[in-house]
């Protein structure tokens, strides 16, 4: 999976050749706020979720959202991807919380302590995000609940043998250099976007400390996916001066087997997409300041967060 650092070197090893050839202009860097095109024309912050979620062409969610302040109708794929987000979030917390305090130790202990958490955590998680989202059924809780189990025994596999790998390459490790080595990514990193536009406190899935940023995704691929990596390294380049080159989308999917699998689209984070985000920052600003309904488009995806509602099904 994307958690260890051989991965994510061997992924990224191979888009810094074609980053390097393309090069990225330093004014479309985060770093260069002060001057158009970073530079927002107005002062409404927005999360990059909101921009980057293009389902609806004419932005009518934003509209709806920021204008009228609707919140999107009760969603089972928006239940299934916040739980899965806070397991994929907790887990390696826990996991980094565990190393620091019990030290270095094999992947198979790693593995026997923490899988006899695994009831007390999710217990604690679902109930969050039961309250977060409210309308909850008993039939999708249980479906939630038992991919979020799932998904939590599967990562605690995966970073058992991060462990057993790091410390068979490295059998001297201390034990910040073999969390950093077996669990790099930071999870939910806060980030300043306020610079460029975008909300005062964003959180990012997982940062890599190869200066990729890592959004997990657990619906369909979507072309429009990779401006949110797009959108948080512009913000980080802002916040941070630190340049970010790779986004990588992990779309999570848990099938008919229960087996957890990870795709991951890994590309640069090149101008266009840089200007693209932008131009969409703007448009969405624009909307707002004029607060005028921007209509229905021609044809609405069905996986609109806001469908139900537009088209009166609430």
């Amino acid at each position: 999976m994307f958690l260890n650092r051989g991965y994510l070197d061997k992924k990224l090893g191979l888009l810094r050749a074609q980053m390097n050839e393309m090069g990225i202009s330093t004014e479309l860097r985060g770093w260069a706020y002060a001057t158009p095109p970073v530079k927002p024309a107005r002062n409404i912050p927005l999360p990059v979720s909101e921009l980057a979620g293009r389902y609806c062409p004419t932005m009518r969610d934003v509209y709806l959202k920021r204008v009228l302040r609707v919140q999107p109708p009760h969603n089972f794929k928006a239940f299934r991807g916040i739980a899965y987000h806070r397991v994929i979030s907790e887990t390696i917390t826990e996991c980094k919380r565990f190393l620091y305090e019990r030290g270095v130790v094999s992947g198979s202990t790693f593995y026997e302590v923490m899988s006899v958490k695994v009831p007390f955590l999710l217990e604690r998680l679902m109930d969050e995000v039961k309250r977060r989202i409210g309308d909850v059924s008993d039939e999708e809780y249980k479906i939630v609940y038992e991919g979020a189990a799932m998904l939590y025994k599967y990562i605690l596999i995966d970073i058992a043998y991060s462990i057993n790998q790091t410390l068979s390459r490295f059998p001297h490790s201390e034990v910040d250099s073999l969390v950093g080595e077996a669990i790099p990514p930071i999870t939910e990193m806060k980030v300043d976007g306020s610079l460029i536009g975008l909300s005062r406190e964003l959180s990012v899935d997982l940062y890599a400390p190869s200066n990729a940023v890592i959004d997990v995704k657990t619906g369909d691929v979507r072309p429009f996916h990779r401006y949110a990596p797009t959108g948080y390294a512009l913000a980080i380049e802002a916040d941070k001066g630190i340049p970010i080159d790779i986004g990588i989308t992990a779309y999570l999917s848990i099938g008919g087997t229960g087996v957890p699998s990870f795709s991951v689209d890994a590309f640069v984070i090149s101008d266009e997409l840089r200007r693209e985000f932008l131009e969409l920052r703007d448009e969405a600003q624009l909307l707002v300041a004029r607060a005028v309904d921007p209509g229905m488009p021609s044809v609405c995806p069905e996986n609109c967060p806001y469908f139900s509602h537009c088209h009166g099904e609430e």
